[in-house]
């Protein structure tokens, strides 16, 4: 396979992992409100600010949360691997561009 084979599939493994790790994130992210709303209906407090607190101290919702930022922050590496590799093949096409106006030189 020609590097440029290799490089075009490498950048579209890329997108991809990229795509799923933001729809985790993103699907995780969604999901808060409805389990911090689940939570409040089960608070026995009686107001809805003690309800609320007590949501936020619930250790399932303190366990979405820390998976839920881990996540986001693996979407975001991805994110950058993705840009990395948007960067690389605009350095290598700008390198054939200039090889070209090179040999219309000689």
């Amino acid at each position: 396979m020609p590097d440029i084979e290799v490089a075009l599939k490498n950048a579209s493994d890329t997108a991809h992992e990229y795509a799923r790790l933001d729809g985790d994130a993103r699907r995780l992210e969604k999901m808060e409100k409805i389990l911090f709303s689940e939570l409040v209906n089960q608070s026995n407090e009686s107001s809805v600010a003690k309800s609320e607190h007590w949501a936020r101290g619930n250790s399932t919702y303190k366990d979405h949360v820390e998976l839920m930022v881990d996540s986001r922050t693996k979407a975001n590496l991805a994110k950058a691997d993705w840009e990395v590799t948007l960067m690389k093949f605009e350095a290598w096409r700008t390198q054939q561009a200039t090889t070209r106006a090179e040999m219309s030189l000689r």
